[in-house]
């Protein structure tokens, strides 16, 4: 192997990984709240989390292979898109994650810019993809398959809680 072979699969596997943080600190930046709760998801319910982005991916992964391997142009687009907002569902789901494995690597920082904590988190979730076949076969899907659930469940308006009602301040007044 000669040196530029080995430079070109350098730089490609540390361009994806540099893309993956990135687009995991774009979704903490455009899409808070969603973030926020996969991150909810993750820290309450991981294994449900990603026995439900199993649910999802697995059936739409295969319509999807199933479209871009039918013939026709428009089969083979409607398949990619369906492939590939699949795998922008992992991402934002998955952004969740990493926001969690960064807050609990806490720094000073953290307080004056919060998306430092998705940052931290997701180099360190990166670097862990970069082990031969644990990494590539094991942390890479799951973080994915996971990030499909969690945004699943993320993207879902929270129900609001039923207030009750405050008392009137005379029947307040007249029970005391």
């Amino acid at each position: 192997m000669i040196m530029a072979d080995l430079f070109k699969w350098v730089f490609l596997v540390l361009g994806l990984l540099i893309t993956l943080v990135s687009y995991w600190v774009l979704f903490e930046a455009l899409y808070p709240g969603v973030v926020d709760r996969a991150r909810a998801r993750y820290a309450t319910r991981p294994i449900r989390t990603t026995l439900i982005g199993i649910l999802v991916t697995v059936p739409v992964t295969l319509v999807g292979i199933g479209l871009v391997s039918a013939p026709g142009a428009g089969g083979k687009f409607i398949g990619f898109a369906v492939l590939v907002l699949l795998f922008t569902a992992g991402l934002l789901g998955s952004s969740g994650l990493c926001r969690l494995i960064g807050e609990r690597l806490p720094s000073p920082v953290d307080e004056a810019q919060p998306w430092r904590r998705v940052y931290r988190g997701g180099t360190v979730l990166a670097i862990a993809f970069v082990l031969p076949m644990v990494g590539w076969f094991l942390v890479l899907p799951l973080t994915l398959v996971s990030g499909v659930g969690a945004a699943a469940t993320a993207l879902r308006k929270p129900k609001a809680k039923a207030e009750t009602p405050a008392a009137p301040a005379d029947a307040q007044a007249a029970g005391a």
